[in-house]
């Protein structure tokens, strides 16, 4: 994921642990010292990341956790409107589409567009399960309480592969919209991590 949001230091763990540690027990977590998501441990002692995927440090994602938690922590729970929206229609997000659109949708297009069935595997890995659009589609929690919804319509001898990243309406309660494309991303990350282990176990 990239990290030119995180000049200076801001998204540190010592600027944002007290936010962050506020999470423990609350908005979906666990009352635990570890915080676990998209198989991801986040280590409220210290700051760290576990890749429960890969069974190793993750130290490169950290800023950016550091600043999708933030805005988390924020936030005061209110139940899933049903209603997809996608990134276009969040405020400001249609200015900046063609990069969450490179940045995460791109990257699912391309992992899966030959092999759709594989993300419906992939994303069982990350705790998700299967969802009823387009050829192929997933629901996963990428937060306890922030759903992402991945489509798939895969490769034809007419069309190519196409996906779409949607999102409950009741994200904007959660995250701001830049979190949002973060939190897209880190998702879209963790899909092609889990199909990388999948692939390991052919």
């Amino acid at each position: 994921m990239t990290t030119k949001s995180f000049e200076g230091d801001l998204w540190t763990w010592i600027h944002c642990k007290t936010k962050i540690t506020g999470l423990r027990g609350r908005l979906g977590f666990a009352d635990s010292s570890f915080l676990r998501f998209l198989r991801l441990g986040f280590s409220l002692e210290d700051g760290s990341v576990f890749d429960e995927l890969k069974n190793q440090p993750f130290t490169a994602i950290a800023p950016s956790l550091y600043c999708i938690l933030s805005g988390y922590a924020d936030a005061k729970p209110i139940p899933e409107t049903l209603k997809l929206v996608s990134f276009r229609q969040l405020p400001g997000g249609y200015a900046y589409y063609n990069a969450f659109s490179r940045r995460a949708v791109n990257s699912i297009q391309k992992i899966f567009g030959s092999k759709p069935e594989r993300l419906i595997d992939a994303a069982k890995l990350l705790g998700g399960s299967k969802a009823g659009y387009g050829d192929y589609s997933v629901k996963l929690y990428s937060l306890p309480l922030v759903p992402i919804t991945i489509v798939l319509w895969a490769e034809s001898q007419e069309f190519e592969s196409s996906a779409s990243i949607l999102f409950d309406s009741s994200v904007g309660n959660y995250l701001s919209t830049e979190q949002v494309a973060m939190l897209g991303e880190l998702t879209s990350v963790r899909l092609k991590h889990a199909n990388e282990v999948l692939e390991t176990q052919k």
